[in-house]
C-alpha cells in the first residue's frame, strides 16, 4: 500500500509520485505521460505520450498547473483506491483495504465507471470522474432550478466553454447533499447519453464521501464525510 497527499487544484486530485505530477483521472481511459514508460507504486507501465492529440503538456495547461501524468482507469484497475479528500490523501493497494463503507456496485463503459444517484426521487446514472471539478446534467433537469451564475470548465477536444451552473440536492444511500452542476456542450451530451449515463459527478461527491474504488471488479464502498463549512 502506498500513500499520497493530494493538492486539489480547483478541485483536480494531483499527487506526486518520484519525481512525476500525476493527475488522477477516473474519466480518461487511457494514462498519458511525458516518456512511454511510467513507474508508478513499483509497477512499470508502458503508456502514450499522445492520447488524441492529448499530451502531459496541453493538459497542463488546460489545468493551470504542471502535471507530468494523468492517469487513466488502465492502470487505475490495478489497484483497490481510497481516495480521502477531507483528510488530504489517497491510498494505493493491490491488496484489499480495510473500510467501514457502504458497498455498491458499479459499471463501466470503456473502463470509466458508472453508478447511479437519486435527484428529485429519481434515479440517474452519472460517470463517476475525479477529473471534474464541476457535475454535469442535462438542461432538461437542471431547467427546473434557478441558475447560480456562471462557471468556466474545459473538455478535451472541446477546449474551454462556459456553463449555467445549479446546486442541486443528491442522494445516495439516503444520505443528501449539494451537488453544482453544469450543462455540457451539445455533443458532449450526445456522446455520454449514448453511453448509457445521463450526467457526470466529479468533486462534490469525493469532497462528501470517503471513497474505496475497485475498478477491475465494479466495487465501491464510502462513506459519508461531509468537509466542514
Amino acid at each position: 500500500m502506498e500513500r499520497f497527499q493530494i493538492k486539489l487544484v480547483e478541485g483536480h486530485p494531483i499527487i506526486k509520485g518520484g519525481e512525476n505530477l500525476i493527475f488522477i483521472d477516473t474519466g480518461a481511459p487511457s494514462t498519458i505521460h511525458t516518456s512511454d514508460n511510467l513507474t508508478f507504486c513499483s509497477n512499470h507501465y508502458d503508456c502514450s505520450t499522445n492520447y488524441l492529440g492529448l499530451t502531459a503538456s496541453s493538459i497542463s495547461k488546460m489545468l493551470g498547473t504542471e502535471i507530468t501524468t494523468l492517469l487513466g482507469t488502465d492502470v487505475l484497475s490495478d489497484f483497490k483506491i481510497l481516495f480521502d479528500y477531507r483528510n488530504g490523501f489517497v491510498e494505493f493497494s493491490r491488496e484489499e483495504i480495510e473500510f467501514d463503507g457502504v458497498d455498491l456496485k458499479i459499471s463501466s463503459f470503456m473502463g470509466v465507471p458508472i453508478m447511479s444517484f437519486s435527484i428529485a426521487n429519481q434515479m440517474l446514472n452519472f460517470f463517476l470522474d475525479t477529473g471534474a471539478k464541476l457535475s454535469y446534467l442535462p438542461s432538461t433537469i437542471t431547467q427546473n432550478y434557478e441558475s447560480i451564475g456562471t462557471d468556466r470548465d474545459f473538455y478535451p477536444g472541446i477546449g474551454e466553454f462556459e456553463t449555467n451552473c445549479f446546486e442541486i440536492p443528491t442522494s445516495l444511500g439516503g444520505q443528501e447533499f449539494i451537488v453544482k452542476y453544469g450543462n455540457l456542450p451539445t455533443l458532449l451530451q450526445m456522446t455520454l447519453t449514448l453511453a448509457g449515463a445521463d450526467g457526470i459527478i466529479g468533486f462534490d461527491f469525493f469532497n462528501n464521501f470517503t471513497v474505496l474504488l475497485d475498478l477491475e471488479n465494479n466495487k465501491l464502498k464510502c462513506k459519508f464525510s461531509q468537509r466542514d463549512a
